[in-house]
């Protein structure tokens, strides 16, 4: 049996790596699972997945600062690639997959592993390469960061067998910095995450719960997105103080995501602008809470810098409320007619939009209406048989040369 592994090296509040890894899960449960056989396989326990119900099989792999400095050494040092065979200490990560009987990985996002496998096949997930030209936010232009991500890339993309990402101009930038042929690049676009996908009908008392439980007002604008510089929380704070100050308009916004040290910074700033009782910074929340948080939204907004695409577009389409998202480059391929395009860049058109939508009933109709059908042609496009066909179309090559090893 072809045995494939999903690995996993990111928390699941980081979202879009573990969301890869859900929607991965969800697809294999339609694939014919006697041609070939998955597992999970994730970097630390503590990632606490949850995942036992899934009935997929679940290893843990975590290797010591030294063990991954051996398997750097083994593949990327000259002298001790020529001399690896004789070397003491072995690369545990190849020998994990020998000992699993692991035929090819795929890596959900970036990951550091990816460079220390010597002989198994790959596949792995870019959902941008913002490090490339965002060098303006902080958190970007890190130097750890920024030398750990391009690394990753330089060394894994050009021996990876399929790179997929999620847009046309993605594939395009990643062909460009890392000189990758487009043939080996595939898009598949996002889809709303699992808990938000499967969510039927809404329980009127665990809706009620949620309520109380995050202090949520009615008709609030949501965000749903880590708390970065980027993400560019501060430009709707500020149309929000337009629309109450030039519009007499008092807005309420819930923010939720994880947090590295931001959040306060933002909560300072709404004090400062006296928007103390318009704003609800809530931490990330569990995967159930997630569809009431949409639920009882007016509209979702997105104001990040960075882009093209994310996730929460397609969980709002599901949801059935409207989205108003920065124009990108490269987004309106993506988002077609689907939603209210701002320059996230300028907080009184931000505002002006905002007012637009509460304004115009028929306007936010339309666009609930436009994402349904655009959520329907990509679910109908089955996007994700591309990944089940490069499985197939490697498993006789991969299986024939490791029979001969």
């Amino acid at each position: 049996m072809f045995k494939v592994a999903i690995f996993l090296d990111s928390r699941r509040e980081s979202g879009g790596a573990y969301q890869e890894l859900l929607y991965t899960i969800k697809n294999i449960k339609k694939y014919n699972r006697k041609v070939s056989e998955f597992l999970i396989v994730c970097s630390s326990k503590k990632l606490n997945l949850n995942l036992e119900k899934e009935g997929i099989e679940i290893k843990y792999l975590s290797l010591s600062p030294f063990d991954r400095y051996v398997c750097y050494l083994r593949n990327f040092s000259p002298f001790y690639r020529r001399i690896k065979k004789y070397l003491f200490f072995k690369n545990k990560f190849e020998n994990f997959i020998k000992k699993n009987k692991i035929d090819l990985i795929y890596f959900t996002g970036p990951s550091q592993y990816s460079m220390y496998l010597e002989n198994t096949k790959f596949f792995i997930t870019v959902p941008d390469v913002s490090h490339r030209e965002n060098l303006e936010f902080p958190e970007i232009v890190d130097e750890s960061e920024f030398v750990r991500k391009d690394e990753i890339f330089k060394k894994s993309l050009p021996r990876a067998l399929a790179i997929f990402t999620n847009s046309e101009i993605i594939k395009d930038r990643i062909s460009f910095f890392y000189n990758i042929l487009k043939e080996r690049i595939f898009i598949i676009n996002h889809q709303p995450s699992l808990a938000i996908d499967d969510f039927k009908i809404p329980d009127k008392r665990k809706n009620l719960e949620i309520i109380k439980k995050y202090h949520l007002p009615k008709n609030y604008i949501f965000y749903p997105s880590m708390y970065l510089p980027h993400k560019n929380h501060k430009n709707l704070i500020d149309s929000i103080y337009i629309l109450k100050n030039k519009y007499s308009l008092n807005s309420q916004v819930v923010f939720c995501g994880s947090d590295i040290g931001y959040k306060k910074n933002l909560e300072h700033y709404v004090k400062q602008k006296g928007l103390s009782e318009n704003f609800y910074f809530l931490d990330f929340v569990e995967d159930e809470h997630l569809p009431y948080l949409y639920l009882n939204a007016y509209t979702l907004i997105m104001t990040s810098l960075i882009g093209p695409t994310n996730i929460p577009p397609w969980e709002a389409f599901k949801m059935r409320i409207p989205v108003i998202y920065p124009n990108l480059n490269g987004i309106r391929e993506v988002l077609k007619d689907a939603a209210i395009y701002i320059d996230p860049y300028n907080p009184e058109n931000i505002a002006e939009s905002i007012k637009k939508l509460f304004d115009d009933k028929n306007l936010r109709s339309n666009l609930i209406s436009n994402g349904e059908k655009r959520l329907n042609e990509v679910k109908n496009n089955d996007e994700f048989d591309q990944f089940f066909k490069l499985v197939e179309k490697y498993k006789d090559q991969i299986s024939l040369y490791k029979s001969i090893e």
